[in-house]
């Protein structure tokens, strides 16, 4: 998937759970309409939005970047995924 797209937040959920069963990744809620993904090795934390209907594109891909900064998983395992 080279060019991003918007996501319904259930699907975008789904891979969620499954980074966080299956990589090293902690999901946490950080308030009523946020929820918090943090690496476990680094603690290194990012913002999700939780209560959308959908997530925008443009986190959709800036999440993508930071699981590949971080050494979550690669981009190409990222696409598979959505």
């Amino acid at each position: 998937m080279g060019q991003y797209a918007n996501i319904k937040s259930k699907r975008f959920k789904k891979v969620l759970k499954w980074l966080e069963n299956h990589k090293g990744i902690l999901l946490k809620k950080a308030g009523n309409h946020i929820l918090k993904a943090t690496a476990i090795h680094n603690g290194k934390a990012y913002p999700l939005p939780a209560s959308h209907n959908e997530i925008n594109k443009h986190i959709v891909k800036d999440f993508g970047e930071w699981l590949v900064e971080n050494t979550i998983c690669s981009k190409e395992e990222y696409d598979k995924l959505l």
